[in-house]
């Protein structure tokens, strides 16, 4: 008989290792264009969009979340954030209560709904503002946002099921 072509692992915990080659050091140049890193995003894709006239916050941010690509603890967060929020601005309401008031409606815990609260707000979803007028003047609420990138992308989406 001959010996296997692929060696068993007792034969292999028996082999001395190989001797380290150092490896030939890498001729320098200079970066081209292409290969430097871009920034993430560029200002115009998370700043808010701005709707149009027959355009409903609520319908629109709905379609925006579904293509976005959010994780799902965000996205619960911010659909969550929605039921709250005023169906033509994208205001919370009062009635929202903080980190555990959506921690309570979604499950997560107070921290994992700061987190996900923190990812909104970096990425352009959501945006806390003071009330300028009504009895609630003065409040700091939050304020539900579609970034511009995003609306591009479900105005694309709209024009091509229309079409």
């Amino acid at each position: 008989m001959t010996a296997p072509a692929i060696p068993t692992p007792a034969v292999l915990a028996h082999r001395a290792p190989a001797p380290l080659r150092p490896a030939a050091p890498a001729a320098r140049t200079a970066p081209v264009p292409q290969d430097r890193p871009r920034p993430a995003k560029r200002p115009r894709h998370s700043a808010p969009g701005n709707l149009r006239q027959r355009e409903i916050f609520r319908q629109v941010f709905l379609q925006a979340v579904r293509i976005s690509g959010m994780n799902p603890e965000t996205r619960l967060v911010a659909l969550t954030l929605l039921g709250y929020a005023n169906f033509r601005t994208g205001l919370v309401n009062k009635h929202e209560n903080g980190p555990a008031g959506l921690a309570a409606a979604t499950g997560l815990t107070e921290g994992q709904v700061r987190v996900q609260l923190t990812i909104l707000t970096q990425r352009g979803w959501l945006t806390e503002r003071a009330l300028t007028t009504g009895p609630r003047e003065g409040q700091r609420v939050h304020q539900l946002l579609i970034p511009d990138a995003v609306l591009a992308q479900v105005r694309d989406r709209h024009a091509a099921e229309t079409a």
